[in-house]
């Protein structure tokens, strides 16, 4: 499949950026381009122009500053598994980041393009030919999600590894326009919709410029776990991030689960955390936790995979991921 005609841009400030964004109506950002470039060739992304971000080196540090880390969106994935402070104190992000496609990938893909990344779907991603041997659907502009059988709908899922595990952490983005920026905690980012699943791809004129992760204190215990159909290079038909505050009595202070994979944008089960809180882990109440969160999940066979099958499988690896951070 070969690329479609666009014009591209390499700016070499971040106001130039912004300015070449607001000015051009079809116009996408492209970090990496992992993904993006194979979305150019199957005809999902129809931009005219593509403004780049890799000539802007202040998007590229990452930087300790008071109590947070504060990580520039153009880091590369590799960027983010050697930088000392994030081995040192945040192992979830380290293995969340190790786990994404292969060591090629990793060396290109950037933290910013993980965080942005479309949601996916069986009748979505798939070239253009294929795709026109049926009605379109509704994320490509029909009328019909031909997953849930449903009108002016979509349920394709969101597959990123890493922002689950930012969200446990309490990260916060920030985003740049023309005329203002702000800082959002990351999982107001997500829309829940499907189509525009994220804030960028909804249509706003914005930069994702940086990530701030407040550091955690000693007593916060973090994991990552990952089920996916091949070992290497697939996205997760499940993934799930641990992050458990322990007081001085072993009980839990606080304590967020987030998973991937299980419906259009990350998803943190809300009882679960309430069930936690104040108690000291135990097989029993383990056990409670993971069949508790399966029944807060809702996902669609946006893959060949049945939901049912989804379900015992994120039951197995949130009770996995939770033994693992309380060490029993």
């Amino acid at each position: 499949m070969r690329l479609p005609e666009f014009e591209y841009f390499e700016p070499e400030s971040l106001e130039e950026a912004i300015n070449q964004l607001a000015k051009n109506n079809s116009c996408t950002i492209i970090a990496g381009g992992t993904d993006l470039v194979v979305a150019l060739k199957q005809r999902l992304q129809n931009s005219r122009y593509l403004i780049s971000l890799d000539k802007i080196p202040s998007l590229k540090k990452i930087t300790k500053k008071d109590d947070a880390v504060i990580i520039g969106a153009m880091s590369t994935l590799d960027d983010i598994i050697n930088y000392t402070l994030i081995k040192e104190k945040f192992p979830a992000l380290r293995k969340a980041a190790w786990d994404v496609g292969s060591p090629l990938l990793r060396s290109i893909a950037t933290i910013g393009g993980n965080i942005c990344l479309n949601t996916r779907c069986r009748f979505y991603n798939q070239s253009l030919f294929w795709r026109s041997s049926r009605e379109e659907c509704f994320k490509v502009g029909g009328n019909i999600c031909h997953v849930a059988k449903k009108k002016n709908s979509c349920v394709s899922t969101f597959s990123a590894d890493i922002p689950p595990v930012l969200i446990s952490y309490g990260a916060r983005v920030k985003l740049v326009g023309a005329n203002e920026e702000r800082v959002i905690p990351l999982e107001n980012f997500y829309s829940g919709d499907g189509r525009f699943p994220n804030v960028i791809l909804s249509g706003s004129k914005e930069i994702l410029t940086e990530i701030e992760i407040p550091i955690p204190q000693n007593n916060l215990k973090s994991c990552y776990h990952k089920y996916r159909m091949r070992e290497s290079i697939d996205f997760p038909l499940i993934g799930v991030s641990v992050a458990i505050q322990f007081n001085e009595e072993k009980r839990c202070g606080d304590a967020r689960i987030i998973i991937t994979g299980a419906g259009t944008g990350p998803v943190e089960p809300a009882q679960v955390r309430g069930m936690l809180l104040n108690k000291k882990l135990n097989a029993n109440l383990i056990s409670d936790a993971a069949e508790a969160a399966v029944t807060e999940i809702y996902p669609f066979k946006t893959t060949l995979i049945s939901p049912r099958y989804k379900r015992e499988v994120a039951k197995i690896i949130i009770s996995e991921a939770i033994r693992e951070v309380g060490g029993i």
